[in-house]
């Protein structure tokens, strides 16, 4: 499939930060050395201009890893007119941003509207107030709603940012974050599982016992149900895990890091609709059977059979002891067939 449109990611880690969260590590997490300044900001995006394929229609540029709102002024306004050149010029259709729900007052949105910003990143992480407070956030689940009242007035697209795991977090709070998220109508969400990353407040308190991380089972399955509610809301999930790491072996302390995170979340969700026809399926049988055959879309065969196959073997186990076999369809698309020989 053809790729249809391009990011270009100018990465400011930490700039404009009132204080560090718990979990966040930029240095680590974006692989940046340097903060960015206008003359960086215009190399990078001819970079990346020179190799995008014809077949993309929307090229964005995004400043991540950083509270932009909360930066000087005039810092905000040398990035910010450095990418809105090319925009100018119709080299790229779109800017973007990450800042706090905190640090979104009319005179912010006075200057990002100036420069022609497109959508803005909330970083909301949870709706209950007392993880934010656990994870040093500094912020309320009240700035979130006036942050998102105040974009929506203005015409101004805006992502929310969720993350699982934090401390205090549970599996019902996360999933009713991923719902209240969902009611606002944002054009897209991006799921993280918290992980222990080096020189973080997260490592320290792994390392005298308070903080429990989830396992890698637990968070697959966790930002899966989140997945589920916010798509089954009609909004889409743009990102489900940390971006790759560089020397994620020396960065990631302990925690859910996996480098296909996102694939594991959508293969997990493929397990849960297999599951349901393979049940429907059998409880219309009425003779006996003793193999279940899948017949899977192409496209998605890679996800419907999980990594390393463990779709497959969690279908031998859950119901054995029954053979559970698959063949590839010859269509794209559509949902799998279940047919019990």
């Amino acid at each position: 499939m053809s790729k249809k449109q391009v990011t270009i990611p100018i990465f400011i880690p930490h700039s404009g930060c009132p204080q560090k969260c718990v979990f966040c590590n930029q240095w680590k997490s974006s692989g940046c050395r340097e903060t960015a300044d206008a003359a960086s900001v215009r190399r990078k995006i001819e970079e990346y201009l020179r190799h995008i394929p014809e077949s993309v229609t929307r090229i964005e540029v995004a400043f991540f890893g950083a509270n932009f709102t909360g930066i000087p002024d005039a810092q905000q306004r040398e990035l910010l007119a450095a990418a809105l050149s090319f925009k100018e010029q119709g080299l790229i259709q779109g800017i973007r941003l990450s800042t706090r729900p905190d640090y979104m007052t009319e005179e912010d949105l006075d200057l990002l509207q100036q420069y022609s910003v497109d959508t803005v990143e909330l970083g909301v992480q949870s709706f209950y107030d007392d993880i934010l407070t656990a994870a040093g956030r500094g912020h309320s689940v009240s700035d979130v709603y006036g942050a998102v009242r105040r974009l929506s007035e203005r015409g101004i697209g805006f992502v929310l940012q969720l993350m699982t795991g934090l401390p205090g977090d549970t599996r019902e709070a996360s999933c009713t974050s991923a719902r209240l998220a969902a009611e606002l109508k944002p054009e897209g969400i991006r799921i993280f599982p918290a992980v222990v990353l080096r020189d973080t407040g997260l490592e320290e308190m792994y390392r005298r016992g308070d903080y429990a991380p989830l396992s890698l089972e637990e968070a697959v399955d966790r930002c899966a149900e989140m997945y589920r509610i916010i798509t089954a809301s009609g909004i889409p999930v743009i990102r489900t895990g940390l971006h790759p790491l560089e020397n994620d072996t020396e960065s990631v302390i302990a925690g859910p890091y996996h480098t296909a995170f996102g694939f594991l979340v959508k293969s997990r969700l493929k397990r849960g609709i297999l599951v349901r026809h393979i049940d429907h399926a059998r409880n219309s049988m009425t003779s006996a059977y003793s193999r279940i055959h899948i017949t899977v879309p192409f496209r998605d065969y890679g996800e419907y059979i999980g990594h390393k196959k463990e779709n497959l073997r969690y279908l031998a186990q859950q119901f054995a002891p029954l053979k559970v076999e698959y063949t590839l369809s010859d269509t794209d698309t559509g949902e799998p067939v279940i047919t019990l020989l």
